[in-house]
């Protein structure tokens, strides 16, 4: 068939004249209809946008019809009081960033997404109202969850946590966490989650967590996240008051994060095996800023800048098999000995401090206010190398223990200026031992080589 153009423009015509019948001549629809091609619109469905009453039961019955026709749900702008909505399989709803607030009816989870193969949220604030919840109870709660994709979220006023993912993979980007009485974000046992672009304030006691109840592969990625004012309400030596905590989880990439103002530790790796920490930025911690720590094997952490804090770098713990490391080509500046938060007695004042099979290359330190590179802790020194480095301004230089019988380390070609007690000094249980070993031997350091050093 043939279509002329007068055929054509009398249809279009017809199409246009159809669109201005009076309502009532217009057909209705006996059943919800798509929104254009975007969706299901969740208040053909009885959603009230600024309704005092508890709506789940509406959203409930909105999002079981949009899964049926593999379709989007969209939530108009307002706020929805809801309760432990749970999202079937392939659930996607679409808000109005900034607009569509969904508010706790009850104080535990507004949402929960459980056995799924996939869900998507977008565009929405989830808001807590800050009343106290049970340890890890979370606004949005996700198990076991294949891929789950979270973009533009605003939680806030979490009664504990804002999010939290068991065994789940999936996407968490360009979203917000203000104002969680414990954590924003918590993975337990992930299956590769990406965690890029949020923004993380003012926690309780921690920002990102990625732990696994056994020790393994996580192969999750946090990056280009920022994160401010995380406390350390519920106390404790190491568990709170840290920025990005990694607990078991092997194989993770933290990469190009800024953080500020956290209480104990920007970055804490306790035994993840395998863990890189690349190019993040911190600025003003309590304890130490990046820290690897007990039974991990494997650590990478180069080209970060940390300032501010009571030590700058810790990779330690050989006693429980905390071993294999590069530090490189890290600035770290005004490491002061200090008291952390709920600590008795001060602590730190080292630039980076290094215990077995490392290498610490190409860093620059400066205004340590003890020690800029310390090698070993008392029989925890084994085969350690300080190559390259520019350390400014310390106490001492580079700390090399004597302890152990048998010592293996090489401290050379480093650039050492205006070390007040020495540029390299033996010590046992970290009290100076040795003259400054730059300018005589000293046969207590059999085994540590010290050679080639430029000191001022």
């Amino acid at each position: 068939m043939t279509l002329s153009r007068r055929f054509v423009l009398t249809a279009g015509l017809l199409g246009a004249a159809s669109l201005r019948l009076p309502a009532q001549a217009q057909p209705r629809a006996s059943t919800p209809q798509p929104l254009g091609q975007l969706g299901l619109d969740a208040t053909q469905f009885g959603l009230r946008p600024g309704a005092n009453e508890d709506q789940s039961q509406r959203l409930q019955a909105a999002l079981g019809e949009a899964a049926k026709r593999s379709a989007p749900l969209l939530l108009p702008p307002g706020r929805y009081r809801l309760g432990k909505v749970t999202l079937p399989d392939g659930a996607r709803i679409i808000g109005v960033p900034g607009a569509t607030r969904l508010v706790t009816a009850d104080g535990g989870p507004i949402l929960i997404a459980r056995n799924l193969t996939r869900a998507s949220l977008s565009g929405l604030a989830l808001d807590g109202l800050d009343i106290p919840s049970p340890q890890r109870s979370a606004l949005l709660e996700a198990d076991t969850v294949g891929d789950i994709a979270i973009s533009e979220l605003a939680f806030a006023n979490a009664g504990s946590v804002g999010l939290t993912l068991n065994r789940c993979g999936g996407r968490i980007t360009a979203s917000s966490f203000r104002k969680m009485r414990d954590a924003a974000l918590f993975s337990l046992d992930s299956r590769g989650l990406t965690v890029e672009q949020n923004e993380v304030e003012d926690c309780g006691n921690n920002g990102i967590q990625i732990w696994r109840s056994e020790a393994g592969d996580d192969g999750s990625i946090v990056r280009g996240n920022r994160l401010a004012r995380i406390r350390a309400d519920a106390g404790g030596d190491g568990p709170n008051g840290n920025g990005i905590s990694v607990y078991r989880a092997g194989g993770v990439i933290i990469q190009g994060n800024q953080l500020r103002d956290c209480a104990m530790t920007f970055i804490r790796n306790n035994s993840g095996s395998g863990v890189q920490i690349l190019g993040n930025q911190g600025r003003r911690c309590g304890e130490v800023g990046l820290y690897s720590e007990f039974a991990f094997e494997g650590a990478i952490m180069a080209n970060n800048l940390i300032e501010d804090c009571a030590a700058g770098a810790s990779i330690t713990n050989l006693d429980y098999g905390g071993r294999l490391a590069v530090f490189a080509s890290n600035i770290i500046r005004n490491a002061r000995r200090a008291v952390a938060p709920n600590g008795k007695s001060p602590i730190g004042g080292f630039g980076i401090h290094v215990e077995a099979e490392a290498a610490v290359t190409g860093n620059v330190i400066e205004n340590a206010s003890e020690i800029g590179i310390s090698l070993g802790w008392s029989w925890g020194m084994r085969n350690l190398a300080a190559t390259g480095n520019i350390v400014r301004k310390a106490g001492i230089g580079v700390s090399v223990s004597l302890v152990p019988k048998e010592r293996n380390a090489l401290i050379a070609n480093n650039v050492i200026a205006e070390a007040r007690n020495g540029a390299v000094v033996g010590t046992e249980y970290g009290k100076p031992v040795t003259g400054d070993l730059t300018k005589a031997p000293d046969a207590r350091a059999a085994g540590v080589r010290v050679e080639n050093n430029a000191v001022s």
